[in-house]
């Protein structure tokens, strides 16, 4: 049975809910950026970030390796422009979950820090979070790149085994299964393969609870 001590939570689409528009305006700055920036049509500037996206885990990271174009200022574009608030609203039913949970809680996102936490912040959720793990802690290479996971678990300071990844896309997570963590997908998608799945972000105690899984605190080290 599963022995966890913290919980990495996913933060777009996972923290609050896909019809909130906010990641569909991020994706619409990225198009903008890249019509302007490649001289393309919007249709075709889309089709690229689309591509991107899907190869390489993230559009800024696929621009950086394809077009020679800085993540951050990618990112900086995108996100930094863009204000929560007028997106989201507080989630007091997903901010009672969180605190029911006896782990430490994590956010582990593709985005930017500030970005994620002005995110957590219009949700009403900053409080639940020991730290936001964001791309420059995955040292720029995005989920599902093997090297995020790894660089996550080192920031986080536990073994792999004693941490799930709870994502709503299903191709981020059998990186975290192969490195040892318990993965929880949130979604509609029946044919993903993970240890938990989700549709609502809601079930997560109970589910975890049914799943036999018990709660490990943080080792600590012997005073010498």
């Amino acid at each position: 049975m599963p022995a966890l001590t913290a919980v990495l939570f996913d933060l777009d689409q996972t923290l609050y809910h896909p019809s909130s528009g906010l990641l569909q305006a991020g994706d619409q700055r990225l198009t903008a950026y890249l019509a302007r920036r490649q001289g393309l049509s919007w249709e075709a500037a889309d089709a690229l970030r689309r591509r991107l996206w899907r190869q390489y885990g993230t559009t800024a990271r696929g621009a950086e390796i394809e077009l020679g174009i800085c993540q951050r200022e990618l990112y900086e574009y995108q996100q930094l422009g863009l204000d929560p608030a007028a997106y989201l609203q507080p989630e007091p039913a997903v901010s009672a979950m969180l605190a029911t949970l006896p782990a430490e809680l994590y956010v582990a996102t593709n985005s930017l820090g500030l970005y994620a936490e002005r995110v957590l912040e219009a949700l009403g959720l900053r409080e639940h979070f020991r730290q936001v793990l964001d791309i420059a802690v995955m040292n720029w290479r995005p989920k599902p790149d093997p090297a995020a996971y790894e660089a996550m678990v080192q920031a986080v300071g536990l073994p792999p085994q004693r941490l799930a990844l709870v994502d709503d896309f299903a191709w981020n997570l059998p990186p975290a299964g192969a490195l040892g963590m318990y993965t929880i997908y949130l979604g509609e998608d029946e044919e993903v393969i993970a240890d938990l799945i989700l549709g609502d972000l809601l079930e997560l105690p109970a589910a975890l609870a049914a799943g036999g899984v018990s709660w490990v605190e943080r080792p600590t080290t012997p005073a010498r």
